[in-house]
């Protein structure tokens, strides 16, 4: 196979796991990846390598000391990883809906786990703005020195790096929940191209994917959380619910509108240039479209009308 088939095929699993090991989140995906290996059957020396190196980068993250933030999500990504490990050795579900179970329950599991040992979810926010806080405050004092002690924008500076640390303890477990479904995918990615007899569904294309409707239906109690005024103490929740579920939704409808891209002739590389300048130049028009456009394909399932105009 020639280098530019290869790049071709494996190209994004390749910058996927560049980009976990880049922001520090490789155990995301190794953990999966090594007991997805070790629950079937090693029959090459590619499978027992891969399991090997795995393996050994979870266990040197699981045994290594850590904050309360770092604690949290490492007892998420082994619940979610045992999850998934279930329901894809032993359940026909998708991909889709094997991680998305995996992962609420690890949340529901998680956060009273945090509840038994004495710990809330106040004690947590503030571990991961300290956290948060310590490393823009290292980055600034770099960009103040860069600029050779000048206090041009130095108040607007800290005026956004005092709304990051705000946004990301607040979110931290929405955006805990979605690194933990992309370390899944990343791993089952990996995981189908090294198996010689892997268990479970295959990730399908990116222009296929969808979810449960009846999901839909989990959106419901957070949104009426969020505009009932007397149940403000549990807003952030059902926000930090609502994050995830927009991000699923935003998923949904880009997926669409690569399958449209994909109907009238664009090829592969021309919807990813779209979606990226669509990232880049008009994000958040695009996240809006998107989300809008995935809540009306989960009603009307457009790829299928699209598809067989005859079924519409």
């Amino acid at each position: 196979m020639s280098i530019g088939r290869w790049l071709a095929r494996h190209g994004l699993v390749l910058l996927a796991i560049v980009g976990f090991i880049a922001f520090d989140l490789a155990a995301l995906f190794a953990l999966p990846l090594a007991v997805l290996l070790a629950t079937s059957p090693l029959r090459t020396a590619k499978e027992t390598l891969v399991a090997a190196v795995a393996g050994g980068m979870s266990l040197a993250w699981l045994i290594e000391a850590g904050e309360l933030p770092d604690q949290v999500m490492r007892a998420g990504i082994v619940l979610a990883t045992a999850g998934f490990v279930l329901t894809t050795r032993y359940s026909a579900a998708t991909f889709t809906n094997s991680a998305l179970v995996s992962v609420g329950l690890a949340a529901l599991a998680t956060g009273g786990l945090l509840l038994a040992l004495g710990s809330s979810w106040g004690e947590l926010r503030w571990w991961v703005a300290h956290e948060t806080g310590r490393v823009l405050r290292e980055i600034s004092q770099l960009l103040w020195m860069a600029e050779q002690g000048g206090a041009s924008g130095s108040g607007n500076l800290a005026a956004l790096l005092g709304d990051t640390v705000r946004y990301t303890a607040n979110y931290f477990p929405a955006a805990v929940a979605l690194q933990l479904i992309a370390g899944l995918a990343l791993a089952t990615a990996i995981y189908r191209r090294v198996a010689s007899a892997p268990h479970g569904a295959k990730l399908g294309r990116f222009t296929s994917f969808r979810f449960s409707e009846q999901l839909g239906w989990v959106v419901i109690p957070p949104l009426l959380v969020t505009l009932i005024p007397f149940l403000s103490a549990a807003k952030l929740g059902a926000t930090n619910l609502l994050i995830v579920m927009g991000a699923l939704y935003a998923i949904r409808g880009a997926a669409v509108v690569a399958f449209g891209l994909q109907l009238i002739g664009a090829s592969s590389p021309f919807i990813a240039v779209f979606v990226i300048l669509a990232a880049f130049l008009i994000l958040p028009i695009a996240v809006a479209g998107a989300i809008l456009l995935g809540v009306v394909d989960s009603g009307l399932d457009l790829r299928r009308r699209w598809k067989s105009p005859q079924a519409s």
